[in-house]
């Protein structure tokens, strides 16, 4: 009997003849379905998550605006350096 999950039931059935029958919920927490795949057949993959809103402290907010200040006096600089 191998478990299969239906229309948000869970029922057991058999592969070989068809069977079927509504499994109680506290048996359905009991089976699993798991399965083994070779190595040379595993795809690599990355997980996304979805952005954050993050609120910056006023502390934060006043270094990354002393750091924007640096990046583009420094930009600046190279470019009147390369001209």
């Amino acid at each position: 009997m191998v478990p299969v999950r239906r229309e948000g039931k869970m029922i057991m059935k058999c592969n070989k003849c068809g069977y079927e029958v509504e499994a109680k919920s506290v048996e359905s927490r009991k089976y699993s379905m798991t399965y083994q795949v070779e190595a040379n057949k595993r795809v690599a993959t990355a997980v996304a998550s979805e952005a954050r809103e993050r609120k910056l402290s006023p502390e934060e907010r006043e270094m990354l605006s002393e750091y924007y200040e640096i990046f583009l006096e420094e930009f600046e600089r190279e470019e009147e350096a390369e001209e």
